[in-house]
């Protein structure tokens, strides 16, 4: 009699375990979580890493990104695309139907963090977006860029400039416009 009581205490337990939620799941959950960092989510049709693009005769491999993250996603995604003399980038922004064909800007650099015009070769451009994010890398990017950071984007027609700055670390970068639907994607 005792066994049988033993027992059925025993599965009584055991149901009602199966029927509460076990906080057990939820911890591994959130500490997977905490080790690949936040997760960003994407468009379908979205660029992503390991990606080939070809754009008048050249082709970008994108080797890593720094998705700028604002309230959940990306405002602005940049894609290393590394050349033998200096790296070039691509920039996805959230909206819109153009690219932005970047390689680095030492002047800009040197400006440090710009106001509302950057000075370009014909002219001025002005400062169309920016503000605060969180600095997410992938794949192959410079060494200490993720986190809480800043940027800016800086347009006049088809020229357009990016800042981004996190901590130390500032890149600067000036390019062109690039039309969506020109980009075509490799294999």
């Amino acid at each position: 009699m005792a066994i049988g009581a033993g027992g059925a205490a025993a599965v009584a337990r055991w149901r009602r375990r199966r029927e509460q939620p076990s906080a057990a799941p939820a911890k591994a959950t959130e500490a997977a979580a905490q080790r690949t960092g936040p997760q960003v989510s994407r468009e379908a049709g979205a660029y992503r890493v390991g990606e080939v693009l070809l754009f008048m005769g050249e082709e970008y491999w994108l080797a890593g990104e720094l998705a700028l993250v604002r309230e959940g996603t990306p405002a602005l995604t940049l894609f290393v695309a590394p050349e033998r003399a200096q790296d070039r980038w691509l920039a996805a922004p959230r909206q819109g139907d153009v690219l932005y064909a970047l390689v680095a800007d030492a002047a800009l650099a040197d400006l440090g963090w710009p106001g509302v015009e950057v000075p370009s070769a014909g002219g001025t451009m002005r400062r169309v977006e920016e503000g605060a994010c969180t600095i997410v890398p992938s794949g192959e990017v410079p060494e200490g860029w993720s986190g809480a950071g800043r940027y800016a984007v800086f347009r006049a027609m088809e020229t357009v400039a990016v800042v981004v700055e996190q901590g130390s670390n500032r890149l600067a970068l000036k390019g062109k416009t690039v039309p969506r639907r020109m980009v075509e994607r490799m294999g």
